[in-house]
């Protein structure tokens, strides 16, 4: 029972830190191409419940309040074994106190996911199921009845309350054993507060204009041909093209499709914003090594299924607005837009939709697109796309645009396309 303990614990360390890593990734500014394990035994991601409100409690992410705990009980093991008898049943006992809190939690944040007040999360779900199991080894480790642990912690308490105690030596050295836990505990919470309010805080640090400026303008302008056929908001003729790489299951392209709206009616005609398909899929990717993100092959697809009646963008927000990217979410995302169905499973299959995809993909590996999402602004490649940054840019390019049309008007389609 003691190494049904120790593996769950294990178990349960590996998942919150790879959840907590996951959380420092997706609060940073830099496009996500690591692999996401969510995905990759699960079929779906655990980034649309990392980034929910919920993922963050009393300043540090729930993955972090993971690592403090699994270290807290792996301490309180350790010490129950170091000081022998006159603390283990007392650190077992506390750690029963604490796998209990731990399991109502986690039953809390399950019922949670299961109503659809947060997203759901594979990985999270396991580790609560972990948390619920703990119960059973920590209760055995005692090695006494649950109303000897009850009388156990009131002792406890009124040591704590009253200071008397008739077995002072044994009180000491429970109380060092206690407090160094307590310690323990304290070092990995502040190791990962640290670590993230120092990612939060890069992702949203300051940057020099003129030097973003000047590093745009000295980066290589390539030719990126598009057509009045492509998937994009604002006129053909706009001064500014914005054209973005994406891929429906990635977490970075959802962060910027949130941007979209914003960026389109804030600039109005004076910017194009252009969707290319680029799933880093090996299923249709020739590019993608692996399955990065599973099933963004798929919806590609589907979007340019829905696309040919005129529901691309209605679809695309629809899909990045969606938890679960699979291919049931599709086909219920359709019937939401009242699309044709018969129709719309038709297109999917087509070869022609196969070939528009295929086109971009190709197009985005001959001009070095290695993540998603990769943005181009007027044919420069933009590597941070803060908000802040894309809105400078873009006014920039406008201003530019307006300066070379005062000069000449016959250039002005040249500095925009």
């Amino acid at each position: 029972m003691k190494y049904f303990g120790l593996i769950l614990i294990g178990l349960g360390l590996a998942i919150s830190g790879y959840l907590f890593w996951r959380h420092l990734l997706l609060a940073g500014s830099a496009p996500q191409t690591e692999t996401d394990f969510c995905s990759a035994l699960f079929g779906t991601g655990c980034d649309d419940a990392l980034r929910s409100p919920l993922a963050v409690q009393l300043g540090i992410p729930l993955a972090g309040w993971g690592l403090v705990y699994y270290g807290t009980l792996c301490a309180l093991l350790l010490l129950g074994r170091v000081l022998g008898e006159t603390f283990r049943f007392d650190a077992m006992t506390a750690a029963l106190l604490l796998a209990g809190a731990a399991a109502v939690g986690s039953i809390a944040l399950f019922a949670m996911m299961v109503t659809g007040r947060s997203p759901f999360c594979p990985l999270c779900a396991t580790v609560h199921g972990i948390n619920l199991l703990l119960l059973v080894p920590t209760k055995r480790l005692t090695g006494r009845s649950l109303h000897r642990s009850v009388q156990a912690v009131g002792r406890a308490i009124d040591f704590v309350v009253t200071g008397k105690t008739t077995e002072p030596m044994a009180a000491r050295w429970k109380f060092v054993g206690f407090i160094t836990a307590g310690l323990v505990a304290v070092v990995i919470y502040q190791w990962v507060y640290v670590e993230f309010t120092s990612h939060t805080q890069a992702a949203e640090a300051p940057f020099d204009p003129h030097q973003v400026v000047a590093q745009f303008e000295s980066s290589v302008r390539r030719h990126i041909p598009v057509s009045k056929t492509d998937r994009a908001l604002g006129p053909f003729e706009a001064p500014v093209q914005m054209i973005v790489f994406s891929d429906f299951r990635c977490p970075g392209c959802r962060k910027l499709a949130r941007m979209v709206p914003a960026l389109a009616k804030q600039f109005g005609d004076a910017l194009r914003i252009v969707f290319k398909h680029y799933p880093l899929d090996s299923t249709c990717n020739p590019a993608a090594q692996q399955k990065l993100h599973p099933g963004a092959c798929k919806a590609a697809r589907a979007a340019e299924a829905a696309a040919e009646q005129g529901q691309f963008w209605a679809f695309h927000d629809s899909v990045f607005a969606t938890p679960r990217g699979d291919t049931a979410s599709m086909k219920s995302i359709a019937e939401k837009l009242d699309l044709d169905l018969e129709r719309f499973e038709t297109q999917r299959a087509k070869a022609a939709t196969r070939a528009k995809i295929q086109s971009d993909i190709e197009l985005g590996t001959r001009l070095g697109v290695d993540g998603t999402p990769s943005v181009f602004i007027n044919g420069r490649r933009i590597y941070d796309i803060r908000p802040k940054i894309l809105l400078l840019l873009i006014a920039h390019e406008i201003l530019a645009a307006n300066q070379v049309s005062q000069e000449n008007p016959q250039q002005v389609s040249m500095a925009a396309h």
